[in-house]
Formats: C-alpha cells, structure tokens, sequence
C-alpha cells in the first residue's frame, strides 16, 4: 500500500514536472512566434502576453486558442485611436479636415464660413475661404448694384435696380426727369425723341403752315389770322368777299351778301341791304325806267321827258356818289379788319 502511494506521488510529480517544462517551451516558442508576427506588421505585444508573464499563457483559454488557430493579432491587435472631430459651428465641416471626412474648415466660428460656400455680399466675411470678403470676390452673390451718376442729377447709368438710365452721365440738365426744351438739339429726357419729335417739348417755335402761299397760315397766334382754306390762294382773311360764289373768301364765316360788303363779279361791290338798282353799274335799271309805258311818250311833253331825264340823271348821280362814299367806307372797314387781324 506505501509503495503504491509513493509510486502515485512520484508519477503525479513526474507528469507535473513534464508539464511545466512542455508548458514553459511552449509559451517560449510561442512567444517567439508572436513577437515576430506583431513586430513584422509594426503593432507591440500587448503587456499581458509579454515573457514575463507565463501563468497569462498558461491560464489564458482565449490566448490558448488564438494561438492554436494561428491569430496572432490577438496578442498585439492595431490599435485604432478614434481622432478628435471639432465642429463648433455645427455645419459640417470639421477643422481637423480630412481625418474626419471633411475638408477642413477655415473658420469655426460661422457656419455661413466653410468649403464650398457661396461669397455672400452681405455678411462682411470670407464666406468661401478665397480671401476675398464681399464684392471684392467677382463671384460674390447678393451684391448691391453700384450706381454710377457722374453728374449728380440723381440718374445712374446702369439702370435696373438703380432706377431710369441717364443717357447722358455728363451733363446735369440731361435726365429721364429733365423737360424736352426745342432750343438745344438734345434729347434732354431720354426718351429717344428731340426738340419738336417730343409732343412734351417746351420753347418750340412755332411752324406757320401756308400751303397755299398767299401769306396766311392755319396755325393763327403768332403766325396771323387764320386762313380758312390753305389750298387755295384767293381765299384768306384778306381776299375780298366775292357775292355770287357761294364760299367765304375772306374768312369771316360769312358767305356772298350774307357778310356786310361783297364784290360782284363785274368789278363792282354790293351790299346785302342796298336796293339792286343802287348797284354799282345798274343805274340804267331804274325802278321808274322800268314801270314807264313805252307809249307814254307820246302823251308826254318833251319837257316832262326832259325834267324827268334830269331828276333820273340828279338821282343817279346822288347814289352813284353814295356808292363810292359806300365803297371808300368798306375800303376803311378791309383794311381796319386786316390790320386788326
């Protein structure tokens, strides 16, 4: 019974004693086998799987395992350190740059300032990273227009937002709000027309129009009295009225005898409320002459005949003398009536 205890102890140490040296020669040669594979591929052996530390080895079913399987990298794995991604203005793009997937941001401070933004004129601030700041970048956006007006008259050239074009930047007087004036050949407003082409235009002479020739106009004012019919010459305001015609050649609006003196067609004048054996020209239509019997004659004295030769005579003469004073006064009465005009 000893004997077989003692054989028991000593098999129980032997196998102890074997399994150490297995275990150490083991872990010796894994060691080696690890230490090369993590230095090939640049990563250290992790501490607890170092030399110096055999019960890991031994101990470590997981380490065991790695290494019965061939994973190395258990024993020295890449360590992968998380970079610290800042973003302050929260748009996205982080100063770090392309370690966190972006490109780097050049101004933390904005989120209205990174890569890839728009050049805004309105903020005051390197919008795009360029350094250019508002419209000194040709590319900015939202950019006031600038307003060119050299002469101060309150009209720019550009126009647009800038308001009406001024056509003509060097001169004052010359605007979209200025007045057509006819006296300088300019277009003062702007608007394409000059002097007299421009309905508006102001200090315009005026144009007295006479087709005809005769010295009367249409236009009247300044150009005189207003001839009524400027396509024929013998009617104007200073034609005589003709009797028998049927027009108004003198342009009073009145027509024949109905105006107050008229001339007929022989020469003569007549007026509408004269007795037709007045007229000039008519006396040997007497109204008496006219009634006689032509056999009276022979009832009548010689002397009777000849009395009454002369009281026809006297008469005759004393209209006929009328008739010229009558036609001096119409002569006064033209020529008053053109003088007026």
């Amino acid at each position: 019974m000893m004997c077989n205890k003692k054989r028991l102890t000593i098999l129980t140490l032997g196998a102890f004693l074997l399994t150490g040296v297995h275990g150490a020669n083991a872990f010796s040669s894994m060691t080696r086998t690890i230490t090369d594979y993590c230095s090939n591929n640049g990563n250290d052996l992790l501490p607890a799987y170092a030399a110096d530390s055999c019960a890991a080895c031994h101990d470590d079913n997981q380490a065991k395992a790695a290494y019965d399987a061939g994973d190395y990298g258990f024993f020295c794995p890449t360590i992968v350190v998380t970079p610290t991604c800042t973003d302050g203005d929260e748009d996205g793009y982080f100063v770090e740059g392309e370690s966190c997937g972006t490109l780097a941001d050049f101004n933390d401070d904005s989120a209205a300032a990174h890569p890839g933004a728009s050049e805004d004129c309105s903020d005051g601030i390197d919008n795009d990273g360029n350094g250019m700041v508002d419209a000194t970048d040709p590319n900015a956006v939202n950019c006031p227009v600038a307003c060119t007006d050299i002469d101060m008259d309150g009209y720019a050239v550009e126009g647009g937002s800038c308001g009406a074009i001024d056509c003509n930047d060097n001169d004052a007087s010359i605007n979209p709000g200025a007045v057509e004036n006819c006296s300088d050949a300019l277009d003062n407003n702007c608007n394409g027309l000059v002097d007299v082409a421009d309905a508006n235009a102001v200090a315009c002479p005026l144009e007295c129009t006479d087709s005809d020739g005769d010295g009367y106009s249409i236009e009247g004012g300044s150009c005189g009295a207003v001839d009524c019919d400027d396509s024929n010459a013998d009617i104007n305001p200073g034609a005589l009225e003709i009797c028998s015609d049927g027009i108004d050649n003198n342009c009073n609006g009145l027509a024949d005898s109905g105006d107050g003196v008229c001339q007929n067609n022989d020469g003569g004048s007549d007026r509408s409320d004269k007795p037709w054996w007045r007229s000039k020209g008519k006396r040997h239509h007497h109204h008496k002459k006219a009634c006689e019997n032509k056999d009276s004659s022979d009832d009548n004295s010689s002397d009777d005949d000849d009395h009454e030769e002369d009281e026809d005579d006297e008469d005759d003469d004393r209209y006929e003398n009328e008739d010229h004073d009558e036609d001096d006064d119409r002569d006064r009465d033209r020529k008053s009536r053109k003088s007026r005009d």
